[in-house]
């Protein structure tokens, strides 16, 4: 860097004599202002190392003064009980008041939980009834069952394994509860496959109810998770915590969001398959794939995204299930053997399709994974090479057949082309077959097929003139 900036300061012989003691004396100013810099900043950075070696010092104290105050407060507490003539007495009352309360409140809520079921059952019923409509609370249907099985949950835990018949009691009285949440988790499923429909009807509140209540669900299982563990959690603690804590039989693990992502899995796989067993009825058709899932994931962008948390990354997650649903569908229609009509219409559609999938919605090809039909375009560009070189020389072949049987049966005179030379009816033919070939190419934008193609039709130019060079030598 040195010798770089001396040769641009430094260009002509005559500047070493005129130039050199300027530019010693700016270099030697530049190294002063940068050498007071230096120092300033270590100062700096001294000053502040000590000030962090003094705070160290002053909180290793402060612990040391928390660690004796803590002590005596424990001391203090201990010496406390034994002010208390009666304390093992007031404790014991204290257990049995808190008891009391707790049978209390479940001797209500046993009370209640009959009414409480036909309440849930009614609210299920209305919103299945209003499903087309969307008009539901999705928040307090869900909110309502969850209290009834989260009660049922804390009566099987308390009756306890050893109690035959209580709890024979408890499952003849909860015995609809399972019933009643399976209808709710087919209804939950019901609700995630009209998503579409409810964001076209800018219902998209309903979606995201739905996935509130997954969330609610996650909390639970993570919770359920830790008291397996032996975490436990204290009974007191938050709703999503709820199937925790030492009196409550476990809750199951319902995995609502790895449900529900396997469910977009097989809804758009789904919906992508219809739409090419309807619309696309082979591979003459397969541009029409371009704009349908432009336009789905258009859509999806920019109603049914926006509804779901930051986390779900869901977007993309869309943009996945689409391509991945695409590649399947393709790679069912473009099984066997394929004519070079084909290969041209699927090659020209992969390059459609990136284009607009990058144009559309600025997502690059290297995110879409795994490539259309596993990245065999060489391979297939070859295959229809192959398939056109030989067509060529097949069509060519006859129609020499042809030129050579006219020309040495001397049936007609050749004709004068331009220039005095004689042509014959069969080079119009020549090139018309292979601009035929040519264009369809062109149309597919494969410029390097394109190259290819073109030096395959040289090879055959050369072999017909060497035919006619020898076909003349052997007239002479």
């Amino acid at each position: 860097y040195a010798i770089q900036r001396l040769a641009k300061l430094l260009r002509h012989p005559d500047d070493l004599t005129q130039k050199a003691e300027e530019v010693r004396r700016k270099l030697a100013q530049e190294k002063m202002l940068i050498d007071a810099q230096l120092n300033t900043d270590v100062r700096r950075q001294f000053d502040d190392v000590q000030e962090g070696l003094e705070l160290l010092c002053s909180t290793t104290g402060q612990i040391d003064r928390v660690k004796t105050d803590m002590q005596k407060v424990d001391d203090l507490c201990g010496r406390a009980q034994s002010y208390l003539a009666n304390f093992d007495r007031i404790r014991a009352v204290s257990v049995a008041n808190r008891n009391f309360a707790r049978t209390e409140e479940f001797y209500q809520r046993f009370r209640e939980f009959h009414q409480q079921y036909t309440s849930v059952r009614t609210l299920l019923a209305d919103a299945q009834d209003n499903f087309a409509q969307g008009n539901f609370n999705l928040l307090r249907l869900h909110y309502s069952l969850h209290r009834l099985e989260d009660f049922r949950n804390r009566a099987m835990g308390f009756a306890g394994m050893d109690d035959a018949d209580s709890g024979q009691t408890l499952a003849q009285m909860f015995g609809g509860v399972d019933g009643l949440v399976r209808e709710f988790d087919e209804f939950l499923w019901m609700v995630a496959g009209s998503m579409y429909d409810m964001a076209l009807r800018s219902r998209a509140n309903v979606i995201v109810q739905l996935l509130k209540v997954v969330e609610f669900e996650e909390a639970a299982d993570r919770a359920q998770e830790r008291a397996r563990a032996g975490g436990g959690l204290s009974p007191g603690a938050d709703a999503p915590a709820a199937a925790a804590g030492p009196q409550r039989r476990e809750r199951a693990i319902k995995n609502y969001r790895k449900r529900l992502l396997d469910f977009i899995h097989a809804f758009v796989a789904s919906r992508v398959g219809e739409f090419f067993r309807q619309d696309v009825g082979g591979l003459e058709s397969i541009a029409e794939v371009t704009g349908f899932v432009v336009d789905e994931l258009t859509f999806v962008g920019d109603t049914v995204a926006p509804a779901f948390p930051g986390n779900y990354y869901i977007f993309d997650v869309f943009v996945d299930e689409y391509h991945q649903a695409v590649v399947a569908s393709t790679a069912a229609l473009a099984a066997g053997d394929l004519d070079g009509g084909s290969i041209l219409a699927m090659l020209r559609w992969i390059r459609e399709y990136y284009g607009a999938m990058r144009k559309e919605l600025s997502i690059p090809r290297d995110q879409l994974k795994p490539p259309l039909l596993e990245g065999r375009e060489d391979q297939l560009a070859h295959e229809y090479l192959e398939i056109a070189a030989g067509k060529i020389r097949e069509w060519i072949t006859n129609l020499m057949g042809t030129e050579t049987e006219a020309f040495t049966g001397r049936q007609d005179a050749p004709r004068m082309g331009e220039g005095g030379m004689y042509v014959t009816g069969g080079s119009v033919y020549l090139f018309e077959i292979v601009n035929q070939n040519v264009e369809l190419v062109i149309e597919a934008q494969r410029a390097k097929l394109l190259c290819d193609l073109m030096a395959e039709c040289n090879k055959v130019f050369q072999d017909v003139g060497r035919q006619w060079r020898a076909l003349l030598d052997g007239e002479k």
